[in-house]
């Protein structure tokens, strides 16, 4: 099971490499290369969590089948007691 596991992601990293044209690069540069990608993407996911909290709920729960515990309601209704709007 395991060696199943190791093989599917070896293959999406192997995917991965072709689509960016990193497999031709040394060592040291695909790990440059790939520490800005994911600092990029980290960067983005925290961005729009911060700042656009609302949209990323929304896209989310588009995504996800399941909705979270809280409903949109009581996020407002949160967010009401939290700055003391009555």
């Amino acid at each position: 099971m395991f060696r199943k596991i190791w093989k599917s992601i070896s293959s999406v990293y192997l995917l991965y490499e072709l689509n960016t044209c990193i497999y031709m690069l040394d060592p040291w540069e695909k790990r440059f290369v790939n520490a800005f990608i994911f600092a990029i993407l980290g960067l983005l996911i925290f961005s729009s969590y911060t700042f656009l909290p609302d949209y990323t709920r929304k896209l989310v729960n588009a995504f996800l089948p399941t909705h979270s515990a809280l409903t949109d309601f009581d996020m407002d209704q949160q967010r009401s007691m939290e700055f003391n709007i009555h």
